[in-house]
């Protein structure tokens, strides 16, 4: 278990949900993991990613497989020289982090390095405003912006072309029959599952 001066050396060079997740979820600490959160995404902004902006915190649900953004967005603006228009995931917005093909998995967990990045993605193809492959494009950018090596950017693209459109169309599948993903109000504590929240229809915005 990491100590926490070893915790703040290594936030703030790498961009690591898993260490929120998984190592603060067993750190016998007193705080909550939405500090612990909110710390992390301090750390990353700290790192003068310009294209990037991470939420202010972003907070698990129950099952620790969803979570979601609190206090505030995630931005991801285009460099130099590109012509997308810049990505805002709004705060409250659920996302699962792996819209990464499941045939990764084993190697690359929903969670780490890429996963704002992830977050941008699964916000794109969610939404659905903009093309599946602006969205994979813009997946692989977040990546570089966010210092993902190239080999593993590259893998992750090639995947979410060649296998992501299933989750394109299941995401419209279920928009289509009243799915929500965007919180108005969120769970009293970190024991409420996503598949138990979601059954309540005044906690989401729209």
């Amino acid at each position: 278990m990491l100590n926490r001066r070893s915790f703040i050396l290594q936030s703030a060079s790498t961009i690591s949900l898993a260490l929120y997740s998984r190592v603060f979820a067993a750190s016998p600490s007193k705080d909550p993991p939405d500090a612990k959160g909110k710390f992390l995404m301090t750390a990353m902004r700290q790192a003068e990613i310009k294209s990037v902006s991470p939420p202010p915190s972003i907070v698990p649900f129950g099952d620790w497989d969803f979570y979601y953004l609190k206090d505030g967005e995630a931005v991801w603006r285009p460099n130099a020289g590109q012509s997308y228009k810049p990505v805002v995931v709004p705060i409250g917005f659920v996302t699962d982090l792996a819209s990464i093909p499941a045939i990764l998995w084993f190697k690359y967990p929903a969670q780490g390095r890429y996963a704002i990045a992830a977050i941008i993605h699964d916000y794109l193809y969610w939404d659905q405003r903009r093309s599946r492959s602006e969205a994979d494009d813009i997946f692989r950018t977040a990546m570089a912006d966010t210092k993902v090596d190239a080999v593993t950017r590259d893998a992750f693209w090639t995947a979410v072309r060649l296998s992501a459109e299933s989750a394109w169309k299941d995401n419209s599948r279920k928009k289509a029959a009243g799915e929500k993903r965007f919180l108005k109000k969120f769970p009293p504590d970190l024991l409420v599952s996503w598949s138990d929240w979601k059954k309540r229809p005044d906690v989401f915005a729209d």
